[in-house]
């Protein structure tokens, strides 16, 4: 029986960009996590991790990752840190095939100083280092990234190219 894909990576690493090219490819819907929560709560990521916190974050992620793989098979894409959350990991290594787009801090930092960074939780900090930030981000997470079942480089691909690197994938999750 197919499985869900679910994209995984550091911000900036293109998930939002591969998803729908891969569910096009794939002929499935793509569920942006993210944006299913913010529909939810009334409210930005960024206010919900101030207002509540990321521990009521995140659970409430796991809880809606959970509904979501009982629907027939989708992409999902997931915000930088759902990964690190230990209920969220287990339930998506368990019932998906879980894809790490992997980029280098280089590659990362200079596709985030062209997206909106005060949009994003935890690179909304007056003053901030964003290399030292995503280098950091990057060491503490890269253990967890390295679960997934699979791993795609996007550094120097684009994100039509990385969609095509998972579909030859597809006999391991069909």
């Amino acid at each position: 029986m197919p499985k869900h894909v679910t994209l995984i990576g550091m911000m900036g690493a293109g998930k939002s960009s591969v998803a729908p090219l891969l569910a096009s490819r794939l002929g499935r819907p793509v569920i942006e996590v993210d944006a299913l929560i913010e529909t939810a709560e009334g409210m930005p990521i960024s206010e919900i991790f101030i207002a509540k916190g990321e521990a009521y974050f995140r659970r409430t992620e796991c809880t809606l990752i959970g509904e979501l793989i009982k629907q027939p098979p989708a992409v999902l894409s997931l915000g930088g840190g759902a990964f690190l959350w230990e209920a969220t990991r287990e339930l998506l290594l368990k019932e998906t095939v879980v894809v790490y787009l992997s980029a280098n801090v280089e590659i990362l930092v200079s596709r985030l100083r062209t997206t909106e960074a005060a949009t994003r939780p935890l690179l909304n900090v007056p003053g901030m280092d964003l290399e030292l930030i995503v280098r950091e981000m990057l060491e503490r997470r890269g253990n967890y990234y390295g679960m997934a079942h699979y791993r795609v480089e996007t550094n120097l691909s684009s994100p039509d190219d990385v969609a095509r690197s998972i579909v030859t994938l597809r006999e391991a999750y069909d």
